[in-house]
């Protein structure tokens, strides 16, 4: 597919047959999947797979065993572009992974509070948008 500047490539996405719309959803869910585990395309992903009601409740399948300390969201930010977020317990990570993170450590009743948090969402923001948040404005001319 052709990447246009002003973005037409992107109305053939919306036209692609499901099954093609459900592969992008779940290699968007691997792919939060294995960055969360700092494993990276690594991690055998012929043996993960993703479960689902209507993409709710998602859950994954690791060789044969349902995984119930990982959570998944998807989620479409329009026009053809999907977020998945994927969160478990950092103590399944990589270890060269742990290394890199402030806390492993958490008691259960902790990481269950965690884990059950609800969904991000998320807000589309322009670069002007993000400066502001950011609380600067850019003196760069384009």
């Amino acid at each position: 597919m052709k990447l246009n500047p002003d973005g037409t490539h992107l109305n053939l996405i919306h036209s692609f047959p499901q099954h093609i719309l459900d592969w992008q959803m779940y290699w968007s869910l691997k792919e939060a999947f294995v960055k969360a585990m700092g494993t990276g395309l690594a991690y055998r992903l012929d043996n993960v797979e993703f479960h689902h009601t209507n993409w709710t409740n998602i859950y994954v399948n690791m060789n044969g065993e349902v995984k119930n300390e990982w959570r998944f969201w998807l989620s479409e930010l329009g026009k053809g572009h999907l977020v998945s977020i994927a969160r478990g317990h950092p103590r399944l990570a990589a270890e060269s992974y742990r290394r890199t993170l402030k806390r492993v450590d958490f008691g259960e009743e902790e990481y269950r509070f965690g884990l059950h948090l609800p969904n991000a969402s998320f807000k589309l923001l322009t670069v002007d948008g993000l400066q502001l948040v950011a609380g600067f404005e850019a003196d760069v001319e384009l």
